[in-house]
């Protein structure tokens, strides 16, 4: 090394211990200006604004686009966006802490609204604070079961957070969650998945797309008898069905009939996750099972980051879930008072025409505890607990 070398190597050693003193600095009496700092530092080039938005026709590929790199300083995960336009713009952005993933009419709705009373949990800007609708629908252009909606982007859905955000930047205790309940079991947009072009079956499905954006997210999900859960779905969905008892009773037996003369042809899964078949079911019994799509998450996450409840114990103990959820989701725990109160909220979402109707035949309940026996089966075995056997 040369003397001209040695003098070049010195003035950057320099320059780099002063830019760490400085940092310091900040840190110790300008926190929020030493994020900025550290946000032009680290996240150049993050940025999930569309190249065009005339181009939005068009869906992302997920596993191509980097990852995040969230703040430490944080409990959400949540960083410093930063997109060249017609000029620099660097924005703090989160994604959810958590989500609850489901099920539909498994009281998820009810559930979400109660952990809303956290003092640190915030809602997000979709559908009831709720549902985003976006990894299983929305990023597609889907909607139940037709093409209905414009597809959004990844930019998008960071928009229905952008509200917690701007909480979070200034306190790092809070989080947010996205309660989506179709994430759990709606795989039907799979052909439009980059690495699923010319495949017959899916090698990439929305865990692996979660887990590639939010490795460390927690995944809660609320499941319920599927017998029960399908009947008080036919009555709430309107969907041109007659919603009587006996028009559930034939609506679930047009329904096996269906899948079974698909599964003469092709795997289960197959037929699950074709958008397609199962629009042609007149009572949605692909919801309830429940094994086969949870095989799904847990190929991409651990045990340890999901927790899995039943509509039953909530509805018997309501306290006592909201506890083993708030200490799953590693947040403060709450006084008895507060649990209480929470407790006492009304419920959210009654199926009123079901009690009007009365319940289900008996020959149909019979039918369908049959037909999702196996399949509970196989659920008490991943979940090794029994209780999710139910009674058929």
């Amino acid at each position: 090394m040369n003397r001209l070398q040695f003098i070049k190597l010195l003035f950057q050693c320099v320059f780099v211990f002063n830019c760490m003193l400085l940092y310091g600095f900040l840190m110790r009496n300008n926190p929020k200006q030493a994020r900025e700092l550290h946000a032009r530092k680290t996240a150049t080039n993050v940025c999930y604004l569309p190249a065009d938005k005339n181009k939005r026709t068009r869906i992302e590929d997920l596993l191509w686009m980097a990852a995040p790199q969230y703040e430490t300083s944080n409990k959400n995960p949540c960083f410093y966006e930063t997109c060249k336009t017609n000029e620099t713009r660097t924005k703090f952005r989160c994604l959810p802490y958590f989500h609850l993933l489901g099920v539909d009419k498994c009281g998820s709705t009810d559930l979400f609204l109660r952990l809303l009373e956290h003092p640190h949990i915030l809602g997000n800007d979709g559908s009831l604070n709720k549902e985003t609708m976006w990894w299983s629908w929305r990023r597609y252009g889907l909607w139940l079961s037709r093409y209905q909606h414009p597809r959004e982007s990844f930019g998008d859905y960071l928009n229905y957070f952008d509200g917690a955000a701007a909480n979070i930047s200034s306190n790092n205790k809070l989080v947010t969650g996205d309660g989506t309940p179709m994430d759990f079991w709606d795989f039907t947009g799979w052909k439009n998945i980059k690495q699923n072009h010319r495949l017959n079956h899916p090698k990439i499905l929305t865990p692996h797309l979660m887990h590639h954006m939010n490795p460390k997210v927690k995944l809660i999900i609320i499941v319920r008898d599927p017998t029960s859960r399908l009947y008080s779905d036919y009555m709430f969905l309107k969907l041109g069905q007659t919603r009587t008892s006996k028009g559930f009773h034939d609506a679930v037996q047009f329904s096996i009939t269906f899948l079974k003369y698909c599964m003469k042809r092709r795997t289960l899964e197959s037929c699950l996750y074709d958008r397609k078949h199962i629009a042609m079911y007149k009572a949605r019994i692909h919801v309830g099972f429940y094994a086969v799509y949870l095989k799904e998450w847990l190929k991409v996450f651990p045990k340890e980051q999901i927790l899995f409840l039943k509509t039953e114990d909530y509805a018997e103990n309501i306290k006592g879930t909201l506890k083993q959820i708030f200490k799953f989701l590693q947040l403060e725990e709450l006084s008895e008072i507060d649990l209480d109160r929470i407790v006492k909220i009304e419920k959210a979402y009654k199926t009123t025409l079901k009690k009007k109707q009365g319940p289900m035949h008996k020959r149909t309940k019979d039918l369908l505890n049959k037909f999702y026996k196996p399949y509970n089966e196989d659920l008490v075995h991943l979940l090794n607990n029994s209780r999710f056997m139910w009674d058929t």
